[in-house]
């Protein structure tokens, strides 16, 4: 029998009352990655006939977008280009209420099943596909 899938709600529970963007450590219940916004639209359509769609939550901080993964996605991993893996480090959660006039703010509540996590295995088979988009560099140490 299968888990139950977490929600926003389940993940983030306080993101259901806050008014202001809040803090979640990154690592024991999930993993991050953060890549530019046109690379995440990109990925959206490169998977669009993939049902359930495995592009997950997604939450816009500035120019980039951050994807949640399931916890422990990238042991062993070597995430290529334009994605920037986190397993550690912190998340700052925007509350449900918020939208694109306020950032960070959700893109993505979830794919058409709700499903909080993006499928760590379709993400990196597809991330070849985009090396042809302009290069950025992040030095930032949260997800």
């Amino acid at each position: 029998m299968n888990a139950p899938v977490p929600t926003i709600g389940d993940l983030f529970p306080h993101s259901k009352r806050a008014t202001v963007p809040f803090d979640v450590a990154i690592g024991q219940d999930f993993d991050t990655v953060r890549l530019p916004e046109q690379a995440a639209r990109q990925i959206l359509r490169l998977c669009a006939h993939i049902r359930p769609h495995p592009v997950g939550a997604a939450i816009a901080h500035g120019d980039d977008w951050v994807l949640i993964l399931p916890p422990r996605s990238g042991y062993g991993v070597r995430w290529p280009w334009p994605v920037n893996h986190f397993e550690a480090g912190t998340l700052s959660v925007p509350p449900l209420s918020a939208g694109p006039d306020r950032a960070p703010y959700w893109v993505r509540r979830g794919n058409d099943d709700g499903r909080v996590f993006t499928a760590p295995l379709h993400l990196h088979a597809v991330l070849p596909l985009l090396a042809s988009a302009p290069r950025r560099t992040h030095h930032s140490r949260t997800g």
